[in-house]
């Protein structure tokens, strides 16, 4: 049969040794191709270059997935780290009460979880307003201190009260309750304060008109204290008297004015007595107009039940020459 040469294209006997017009092989030649054997699909080139490119896309894509899958699964590791990071610093912040320890957190952890910085923020404001708490209160307590000792310095229930009033909540309101008590209960009658009076009366009018007898009548015997003389004796009162009389001095005066205080006490002997506050005047008619005719002095006085003075210190507060 007839068969084209493969290469020259003339037709030429497939029996044919040789191609009469180029001299190429035929028989035997496996370039010859026989129309009537079966045909055979040769691999399509682009076919073969578009198989190949598309396991290397396959390739790279598996590969990018493989990175993509790492680098997530790291990033999720971190951030699990992150996490877990700044919730041991939330709670170390918080346990350690410290106000820089909450401020470092607060600025190192910008992103951290908004309860947890809106926890340290609230914190840290309750411990701003507990140190300013803190600070006036120290500044109330110094004032109660002052007032407090004031109150007992003067140590009466006026006092005691007025304190009170300027500090209802104080610490030592129970002890100036309980004070109050007791100045209140060792507070003499009206009977009592008239009784010491007119034995403190008889005393200074004895001095006035210059009676021993009457003076020695109104002290015991050996008193507790007169003018700090502890254990004094009835000499020591008629000295004090004698003293009083100058050469020059024609005469004294002592007048006690008001107020006279009196309440309940127990002197060094145990014994109970009227102890008292009050204030005389003293005016002395003297020749030498020059010398000191005028004075002042706060006196207090135990009374015993006898109605004698056991305790008698005077203490001069205004001495004046002239009128």
């Amino acid at each position: 049969m007839l068969i084209n040469c493969p290469e020259c294209n003339h037709q030429v006997s497939d029996k044919a040794a040789t191609c009469p017009n180029c001299g190429i092989q035929i028989a035997g030649n496996p370039d010859i191709i026989n129309p009537n054997a079966p045909k055979r699909n040769k691999p399509d080139a682009k076919a073969s270059g578009k198989g190949k490119s598309s396991r290397w896309t396959i390739i790279f894509f598996i590969i990018l997935i493989l990175v993509i899958a790492a680098a997530g699964g790291f990033y999720y590791l971190y951030n699990q780290m992150q996490i877990k990071d700044e919730q041991v610093a939330f709670e170390q912040a918080v346990e350690s009460h410290n106000a820089d320890e909450l401020q470092r957190y607060l600025a190192h952890y910008g992103a951290a979880p908004q309860e947890h910085r809106d926890s340290v923020k609230a914190m840290l404001q309750h411990m701003r307003d507990a140190e300013r708490n803190k600070e006036e209160q120290e500044q109330l307590d110094a004032i109660d201190s002052i007032d407090y000792a004031l109150a007992k310095r003067l140590n009466t229930i006026e006092a005691y009260e007025k304190y009170i009033q300027q500090h209802p909540n104080s610490k030592h309101l129970e002890e100036v309750k309980t004070r109050i008590i007791e100045l209140a209960s060792s507070n003499a009658t009206t009977e009592e304060i008239d009784f010491a009076r007119s034995v403190c009366r008889r005393f200074f009018q004895a001095i006035n008109s210059h009676d021993t007898d009457q003076l020695l009548s109104t002290v015991t015997e050996t008193m507790t204290q007169f003018l700090n003389r502890a254990g004094a004796s009835n000499s020591d009162v008629i000295t004090f008297m004698e003293k009083l009389y100058k050469p020059d001095v024609r005469n004294l005066n002592f007048r006690i004015i008001a107020p006279f205080n009196a309440k309940h006490a127990t002197d060094e002997t145990g014994t109970e007595v009227l102890r008292t506050q009050f204030t005389v005047t003293l005016n002395i008619d003297r020749e030498d107009l020059s010398k000191e005719r005028f004075s002042t002095y706060n006196v207090t006085a135990d009374i015993t039940p006898e109605g004698l003075i056991s305790k008698l210190n005077l203490k001069k507060i205004i001495a004046q020459s002239n009128e």
